[in-house]
C-alpha cells in the first residue's frame, strides 16, 4: 500500500468516526507517518452514549481503517490506552461499532508469531495468546493466559475476566479472572516442570487465587495427590499467611514428623513475626519464633526463641525407658544506625541456651564446636562537653563444657578521655607542665553465676556478687636530652564490695583413704579433721590501692650495608632496638584494714586454725570478687625492663631491578624485673618472645620462652616446685636455665594465595583487618571463571595449626637431673571450600580435618547440590554424628513445601552405631 492510498483511507476513516454515535472518532497524525501512527478520540465531538474518556492508540507499522465494517487495524507494536487500561500486541483490531478490541500476535517476516498481547489495568498485568475486550462492559475473553504474581506463575486455558469487579479499598478496584484448565507453578518455562492443575479457578491479581478440585502434576504427568480446594495468596509484599512445612521426616525414635509448619504475622509497618513448630508423633517437638524489625535510618534487629522438648528412648533391663530433655535457646541482635543519633548508641547481641539445646538438635559445625557462648548488649552515651563516655548494659558468658553461666548485669562504666588540665595556663605551647594528663574511670558491676540447670534459682541470687570501683591516674611525658622519653605516672584506686568472705574452721570435714592393715588387706580409713572454709557475708567493705612509677625509653638504630648488589641479593640489614626501663612503687598491704568495716586486707591461716594453719600463708576477705583483691606481699619497689627488636633486610629484586625491604622478625622482646625491696629472689624470670611471617604471609610464627636465673627444687613439704635463692650461674655455670619454651605455627592458605606465591606477586601486608575480612567474604561469594584445573579450587582454604612446648620437669629425687620434655599441645589440619563442578553441580566441604594430637578426624561435614531449574537436589552428611539429609524439593518460595526428604537425625544414628 502506497503512502497516498494510506492517506485517502485514513481520511475516510476520520470522516466516518465523526458521524458515528457509538465511537467518539479518531485521527491519524500525517506528519508522523515515517516513524509511526497514532490517534485519539479526544479531538472529535462525542455522542452521549460514548465512552467516558478518550481512547489513545498507536502502532509502529501501519493503521488500516475499514469503513464498511467499522474497524481499525493496528500493526506492529500496537498499543491502545483507555483510562488505566493499556493493551499491547502486534495486531490489534478496534471495532468502534461494538466497543470491542481484539488483540493477537502477528507473524513476522519469517512467519513466526510475535508480540503476544499484554493487558494492564492499574498495575495488574497478564499476558495471553489472544484477548477480546469490551471497553463499555469492561469484560473480556482471553486464551492461554500467563499471570505472574511474585514467584507464582498462573497459566490458564480459556478465561473470562472482568475489569474492576472487586473493591480492593476505598480508592481502587481489582480485576477478576475466571479460568479453566489452569496450572499454578513457580517454574518459569512455558511447559513447567511441575504445578498444581485445576479445572476451575478464580484469580484476583495481586490478591488471591481460589481453586477447585486439583492435583499435583510433575513433568506433565498427573500424580495421585489431590486437593479438594485451595487458595494461594498472590499479594505482593508482607501479608499474614500459613507457612507450609519445610521438611518431612521419619525417625525410628521420634516417628513421623514435619518441620517448619506455622504462621507468618506482619505486625505494623516495621515488624515481622514468624511462629513455627517441629512436631513428631512420639511427643518430641520444638517451638520456634523469629521476629525481625527495621526502621530506616534508625535501627534494625531480630529476636529468635526456641523451646525444645526431646523424648529419647533408652534401653534398660526391662525394655525401653523414655528420657525427656528440655532446653531453650534465645538470641537477640540489635543494631542502631549511625545516623540515628550522634552521641547515643544502643546495640549488641544476646545469645543464651540451657541444657545444650543447640548442640543436641543442630548439626552445623559452628553449633557443635562452639564451647563458649557470649553476649553483650550495651547503651553508650557520649558527653562531648565533659569529654567522657558512659556505657551500661549486660554481659554474659556460658561454657558448654562445664555448663557454667556467668551474667554481669547491671554492668556500667564511666570514663573520661585523656584530659590535660594545665594546658590552658600561660606559657609556651610545649611547656612540660602542659603535658600533664589525668584520666578517671569508674565501674559498677553485679555478677550472677551458676550452672544452666540451677541458674534460675534462689541460690544464684544469694551467691550474687556486686561491687564498685573507681580509678584515677595521672601521667606526664617529658623529652630529656633529645633521645630519651621520661614518663612519671601515679594511680589511685578504691574498690567497694557488698559481700565479703568470712573464714571459719569447719570441723565436720571427713577424709576417706585406703590403707593396708597388718594382714596385707586394703581397708578404708575414715578420719574427721578440721578445715578452713569460707562463706559469703553481706555488708559493705572496701580497700584502697596506690602505685607510682617512672619509665624511661629510647630507640637505637643499627645498619649494615653491602656494596653493589650484595651477597646473593642481600644488600643490607637493619636493626631497630627500643629499650625501656621503669621503676614502680606500691605500699605494704599485709597489715592494712578497711576503715568502713574494720576488716583486715589479709588474715594469716594460723589465726583461723591455730593447730594446722601456716603462719606464712594469708587469706583475704576479698578473694574471688569481681575486681579481685589487693596484691599480697610486702612493700614493692620494683625495677622492670623491656627490650623490643625489629630486624629487616634489604634484598635485590631481579624481576623489576629494585630494592625490597623484608621483615625478618617483626618483634623480638625481652622483659623482666628486679625487686629492689626484697631480701631474696630479687630477679624475676626472663620472658623472651618473637613473631614473624613466612611464605609471603601464609604462615604466622610465634615463639615464647621463659628463662630463670634461679634454681628450682622439689619441696617435699608442699609437694610442689619452688625457686630457691641460688643462682644458676653459681651452681651450673650458665646465666639462666630454660623453664619453658612454646611455639605456634599457624598457616592458612588458599589456591589464590598459592598462585600468587608461585607467580611471584608482591606480598600484601594486612593493615585493615575489617577490610581484609570483607574482601575475603567477597572472594568466597564470587563464582570464578574456570581457566585451568586450579580455578575449580579457588574457594578452597587449608588451615594448619601447630602448638608445641618444651617444659622443664624438676625431679623429686634429690641430686637427680632435671629433664626437658617436648609436648605437642595442638596439631590439626582443616580443609574448607566449595567446588563448582558445573553450572548446576556444586560440592561444599563445610569442615573436614584431622587432629594429629588426639589422632581423630575433626567433625567432617560434607554436602553437594544439583540445580534442577525450578527444583534442587541436596545431600549433606556429618559422619561423626551419624546424620545425613537428602532432599529433592522446589526452590525456596511459595511451593517449597513440595519436597521428598530422606534423613537420619543424630539420635537414630547413635542407636544404630551404638555411640
Amino acid at each position: 500500500m502506497t503512502e497516498s492510498s494510506l492517506h485517502l483511507r485514513t481520511a475516510a476513516a476520520v470522516l466516518l468516526l465523526l458521524l458515528c454515535s457509538h465511537w467518539a472518532g479518531a485521527q491519524v497524525d500525517s506528519s508522523a507517518v515515517t516513524v509511526g501512527f497514532s490517534g485519539s478520540t479526544a479531538d472529535f465531538q462525542v455522542s452521549a452514549d460514548s465512552l467516558d474518556a478518550p481512547v489513545e492508540y498507536r502502532s509502529r507499522d501501519s493503521i488500516i481503517a475499514e469503513v464498511g465494517s467499522q474497524r481499525i487495524h493496528l500493526y506492529g507494536e500496537a498499543q491502545v490506552d483507555y483510562l488505566d487500561i493499556s493493551l499491547k500486541a502486534d495486531h490489534i483490531v478496534l471495532d468502534y461499532g461494538t466497543n470491542l478490541v481484539v488483540a493477537e500476535p502477528w507473524p513476522d517476516s519469517s512467519g513466526t508469531l510475535v508480540g503476544d498481547p499484554q493487558f494492564s489495568d492499574g498495575g495488574q498485568e497478564f499476558t495471553a495468546k489472544g484477548i477480546k475486550y469490551n471497553f463499555k462492559s469492561r469484560k473480556g475473553i482471553v486464551t492461554d493466559t500467563k499471570t505472574t504474581q511474585d514467584d507464582v506463575y498462573v497459566l490458564g486455558g480459556k478465561s473470562k475476566f472482568v475489569s474492576g469487579a472487586v473493591q480492593t479499598n476505598d480508592s481502587t478496584r481489582s480485576d477478576v479472572i475466571y479460568t479453566e484448565g489452569a496450572i499454578f507453578t513457580s517454574c518459569s518455562l512455558d511447559h513447567p516442570h511441575f504445578g498444581i492443575r485445576t479445572q476451575r479457578a478464580k484469580v484476583v491479581p495481586n490478591k488471591l487465587a481460589i481453586i477447585g478440585p486439583s492435583n499435583l502434576e510433575i513433568m506433565g504427568v498427573p500424580t495421585p495427590f489431590w486437593l479438594p480446594f485451595g487458595f494461594f495468596p498472590l499479594k505482593s509484599g508482607r501479608s499474614t499467611g500459613l507457612l507450609f512445612p519445610s521438611d518431612y521426616q521419619y525417625s525410628q525414635q521420634w516417628g513421623f514428623g514435619f518441620q517448619g509448619v506455622g504462621w507468618f504475622f506482619p505486625i505494623g509497618e516495621h515488624v515481622n513475626l514468624q511462629a513455627t513448630a517441629d512436631i513428631y508423633l512420639n511427643g518430641t517437638f520444638t517451638i520456634n519464633t523469629a521476629t525481625s524489625y527495621r526502621r530506616r535510618y534508625k535501627y534494625s534487629g531480630n529476636f529468635d526463641f526456641s523451646y525444645r522438648h526431646l523424648i529419647q528412648k533408652t534401653s534398660i533391663a526391662q525394655g525401653y525407658q523414655d528420657i525427656v530433655d528440655r532446653g531453650i535457646s534465645l538470641g537477640w541482635r540489635h543494631r542502631q544506625d549511625q545516623r540515628a543519633h550522634p552521641t547515643f548508641n544502643f546495640g549488641g547481641s544476646i545469645n543464651f541456651q540451657t541444657n545444650l539445646a543447640d548442640q543436641r538438635f543442630l548439626n552445623s559445625y559452628e553449633s557443635v564446636s562452639t564451647n563458649v557462648i557470649r553476649s553483650s548488649m550495651n547503651i553508650t552515651k557520649n558527653f562531648p562537653n565533659l569529654r567522657s563516655t558512659l556505657t551500661a548494659g549486660l554481659n554474659h558468658s556460658q561454657n558448654n563444657q562445664t555448663r557454667e553461666i556467668s551474667v554481669s548485669f547491671p554492668d556500667a562504666r564511666f570514663q573520661t578521655q585523656t584530659l590535660y588540665p594545665l594546658r590552658q595556663l600561660p606559657g609556651r605551647l610545649n611547656a612540660w607542665y602542659k603535658k600533664l594528663s589525668v584520666r578517671y574511670t569508674s565501674q559498677l558491676k553485679t555478677e550472677f553465676s551458676g550452672t544452666d540447670t540451677t541458674f534460675f534459682t534462689q541460690q544464684t541470687y544469694d551467691d550474687a556478687r556486686y561491687g564498685f570501683q573507681h580509678t584515677a591516674n595521672t601521667a606526664l611525658s617529658l623529652n630529656v636530652l633529645r633521645y630519651f622519653n621520661v614518663s612519671p605516672n601515679a594511680t589511685y584506686s578504691e574498690v567497694y564490695y557488698g559481700k565479703t568472705l568470712e573464714y571459719f574452721l569447719d570441723t565436720t570435714t571427713i577424709r576417706t583413704v585406703d590403707v593396708v592393715n597388718e594382714e596385707g588387706q586394703t581397708v578404708v580409713d575414715t578420719t574427721s579433721f578440721a578445715q578452713i572454709a569460707s562463706r559469703l557475708n553481706p555488708g559493705l567493705a572496701s580497700f584502697r590501692t596506690f602505685s607510682a612509677g617512672v619509665s624511661v625509653s629510647t630507640q637505637l638504630f643499627g645498619k649494615v650495608q653491602l656494596p653493589g648488589r650484595g651477597i646473593f641479593g642481600l644488600k643490607g640489614l637493619r636493626h631497630v632496638m627500643k629499650p625501656s626501663v621503669s621503676v614502680s612503687y606500691s605500699p605494704d598491704y599485709q597489715n592494712a584494714r578497711d576503715y568502713i568495716s574494720g576488716l583486715p586486707y589479709f588474715i594469716r591461716e594460723n589465726m583461723i586454725d591455730p593447730e594446722r594453719g601456716n603462719p606464712e600463708r594469708f587469706v583475704t576477705p576479698f578473694a574471688g570478687q569481681i575486681f579481685s583483691a589487693p596484691s599480697q606481699g610486702d612493700l614493692s619497689f620494683r625495677a622492670s625492663y623491656n627490650i623490643s627488636n625489629l630486624f629487616e633486610a634489604k634484598v635485590w629484586n631481579r624481576k623489576d631491578s629494585t630494592d625490597q625491604n623484608i621483615k625478618l622478625f617483626q618483634n623480638i622482646s625481652v622483659n623482666g624485673s628486679y625487686d629492689l625491696g626484697a631480701d631474696t629472689l630479687n630477679w624475676s624470670t626472663i620472658n623472651v618472645g618473637g613473631s614473624t611471617r613466612l611464605f609471603k604471609g601464609l604462615t604466622q610464627v610465634n615463639l615464647r620462652a621463659t628463662l630463670d636465673p634461679y634454681v628450682t627444687r622439689f619441696d617435699e613439704r608442699t609437694g610442689g616446685v619452688r625457686r630457691i635463692n641460688t643462682t644458676v650461674l653459681s651452681e651450673r655455670g650458665a646465666p639462666f636455665q630454660l623453664n619453658r619454651f612454646n611455639g605456634t605455627l599457624s598457616t592458612q592458605v588458599t589456591v589464590a594465595k598459592i598462585r600468587q606465591l608461585f607467580q611471584g606477586e608482591e606480598e600484601e601486608f594486612v593493615t585493615d583487618i575489617a577490610e581484609e575480612r570483607r574482601q575475603r567474604r567477597e572472594e568466597e561469594n564470587t563464582l570464578f571463571e574456570e581457566t585451568d584445573i586450579l580455578s575449580l579450587f579457588e574457594k578452597f582454604s587449608i588451615r594448619h595449626t601447630l602448638n608445641y612446648s618444651l617444659d622443664r620437669e624438676v625431679s623429686d629425687i634429690p641430686g637427680a637431673r632435671d629433664t626437658l620434655r617436648f609436648n605437642t599441645t595442638a596439631n590439626s589440619l582443616e580443609l574448607r571450600g566449595a567446588l563448582q563442578l558445573t553450572e548446576n553441580w556444586s560440592v561444599n566441604i563445610g569442615q573436614i580435618g584431622y587432629d594429629f594430637t588426639s589422632k581423630r578426624i575433626t567433625y567432617p561435614y560434607l554436602s553437594f547440590a544439583r540445580d534442577l531449574h525450578c527444583w534442587e537436589m541436596r545431600f549433606s552428611w556429618a559422619p561423626q554424628r551419624n546424620t545425613y539429609q537428602f532432599s529433592i524439593s522446589v526452590k525456596p518460595g511459595t511451593f517449597d513445601f513440595l519436597e521428598v526428604p530422606i534423613n537420619q537425625n543424630r539420635y537414630d544414628g547413635q542407636q544404630l552405631f551404638g555411640n
